[in-house]
């Protein structure tokens, strides 16, 4: 470092534009004047009372600060906010973050920390406070603005250069530094990050510098010397929580299953908000047949689900796989129904914290899961009745669920043969350009089983095939009933087969009641896509109407009085 360091410019407050958001008005507006008194133009400082108006505002202006409280209503916090508009990029790199609370509390302070806003202030606030902690940020988001905007362009070496140059030109920042540090671990060049990590340990320790320490050690192949850094740099600073995060992995890496268990436990109570460490302490513990813990890590995740977009559902299905790996586990049926119980109501802790707009997507999700469980259980029908139920509300608006939730839909519709289901949420797939990593990674598995992909492409030619017999002048033959018959041996609950099925047996005049039983049995008691529900609406009728004149209805009338109806039968009643 240069003996004779450059100083930051200086910071010109009537020109900074900054949001204000926090849904207790007298407190947003106590702080405006706060900011008036500290030179800054109050036309040049919005307010937001809630987070849709926070948006519009960050959709509509260019802010140098953000300021927003921590608790802004019962549904979401400030580090969500954050985080959303990070995500649509309604905030510059450069803007400077503070976050405010009247909650003094480790769990608010640590979890706002998660973020990496630029900085946190307890409430209640002095004029000295936060003018401190603005110029702080400022000089802060001066130093930082060329590198942020490498990493924008996706320079991650021009932006080790410019992280480089700023801490030669300026001296020590321990956020520059441990950025810089970040990046060439990125880069996987190690050999200077030990070197810069040898030179900060002297000159500018920090919990971070300690931390990539023992990353180090780990990555020279050293794992128990990597732990006990970690152990000890937990026991100075116990709250520093991303240092459990990596002793849980190596603890976990040197086959210490309950010592990274417990190492999760400890970040997770520390930010029972942070999805990741959920997710870590529930896979931990499922690997260790564990269920309480796991049932806990699950309370935990439905009472902080991030409801601000569409990844609660992503988090909640990952969730999921990793309890339904337990449930699987478990030999005995009596656990096995204890742990339904508890994901019930691990699905009503989320649905209470959910917007009500959101609720129904988690009331379909927690239905596809239990048809899972039926089919695995060796109840098909069950499983069946269950899913076409859930997701009849969608039935004509698929393209409008989540990834997540079609992904999940897709094995359950393999094993009934759905076809047309099959073929809509493909088609949605198509049109999609991004797709969460959760759902990437369940299709990229779905894709691997060719055996069952095949099976689906060839009865979807099947059922094609037998439709275009069964429509020619509607007269089916023998050939046409066994297609049909064929395809249920393959797939005993295809609706179209068993509609098919039941259409050729009535336009051949056969009356096997036996098959005509079985698929009432397999479509009735439950919703069908439109088309098909058409298709079993008329035939049922047909069905009723020559059978109550031939007096074939003894034992089937019960399956098919229901349908009867006044309106007049479809054309293929002859």
């Amino acid at each position: 470092m240069p003996e004779q360091m450059k100083r930051l410019p200086t910071i010109d407050w009537s020109k900074l534009k900054i949001l204000v958001v926090d849904d207790q008005r007298t407190a947003a507006v106590l702080l405006k004047s706060l900011l008036k008194n500290i030179g800054i133009h109050t036309t040049n400082i919005d307010m937001a009372f809630s987070y849709e108006e926070a948006i519009r505002y960050c959709q509509n202006n260019h802010y140098q600060l953000l300021l927003t409280d921590y608790h802004l209503n019962k549904a979401l916090n400030g580090n969500e906010l954050t985080t959303l508009l990070r995500q649509k990029k309604l905030l510059s790199s450069d803007c400077g973050i503070l976050v405010l609370s009247g909650d003094h509390s480790r769990e608010v302070i640590l979890t706002t920390l998660s973020i990496e806003p630029d900085s946190f202030l307890s409430k209640p606030i002095t004029i000295a406070g936060l003018k401190q902690k603005l110029e702080e940020i400022c000089n802060d988001c001066a130093q930082r603005k060329p590198i942020y905007a490498a990493l924008e362009n996706n320079d991650i070496p021009l932006a080790i250069r410019f992280a480089k140059q700023q801490l030669s030109e300026y001296g020590h920042h321990h956020k520059i530094e441990g950025l810089l540090l970040d990046l060439l671990i990125e880069q996987k060049d190690w050999e200077q990050v030990k070197r810069l990590t040898t030179l900060l340990i002297t000159q500018n320790p920090t919990h971070k510098i300690s931390l990539v320490d023992a990353r180090i050690s780990h990555h020279e192949g050293d794992i128990n010397t990597a732990i006990n850094k970690l152990q000890q740099l937990v026991a100075r600073s116990p709250l520093y929580v991303d240092a459990y995060d990596f002793l849980s992995l190596y603890q976990e890496e040197n086959k210490q299953y309950h010592d990274a268990l417990n190492s999760a436990k400890q970040a997770l109570n520390y930010t029972p908000s942070v999805t990741h460490r959920v997710l870590q302490v529930a896979q931990l513990a499922a690997n260790l047949n564990d269920s309480e813990s796991l049932i806990k890590a699950g309370k935990v995740l439905a009472s902080h689900l991030p409801i601000i977009d569409v990844s609660w559902v992503t988090r909640f299905a990952e969730f999921t796989a990793i309890f339904e790996q337990l449930y699987f586990a478990q030999t005995s049926h009596r656990l096995q129904r204890q742990l339904i119980q508890q994901l019930k109501g691990i699905h009503q802790l989320a649905i209470n914290r959910l917007l009500p707009i959101q609720q129904p997507f988690l009331t379909l999700y927690g239905q596809i899961t239990l048809a899972r469980f039926s089919l695995a259980n060796d109840q098909p029908l069950k499983a069946k009745r269950r899913l076409m139920v859930s997701l009849s509300a969608h039935f004509d608006a698929i393209a409008k669920l989540p990834s997540v939730i079609l992904i999940e839909i897709l094995p359950v519709l393999f094993h009934l043969g759905e076809a047309q289901l099959i073929f809509d949420i493909y088609q949605v797939f198509k049109q999609r350009d991004r797709i969460d990593g959760h759902s990437q990674n369940r299709l990229t598995e779905l894709k691997k089983n060719t055996t069952s992909i095949n099976s689906i492409r060839a009865l979807m030619i099947d059922l094609k095939e037998a439709k275009i017999l069964l429509e020619q002048e509607h007269i089916a033959d023998l050939v046409t009933l066994q297609h049909y018959n064929d395809i249920i041996s393959r797939y005993p609950l295809c609706s179209e087969a068993h509609l098919g099925r039941l259409q050729s047996l009535y336009q051949l005049n056969l009356y096997d009641q036996d098959k005509i039983k079985e698929s009432i049995k397999a479509i009735n008691m439950m919703p069908l896509p439109s088309a098909l529900a058409e298709w079993r609406n008329n035939i049922f009728q047909c069905l009723l109407i020559k059978m109550t004149k031939t007096q074939h209805n003894i034992t089937i009338d019960p399956y098919l009085r229901r349908y009867h109806s006044k309106n007049t039968v479809t054309t293929f009643i002859s």
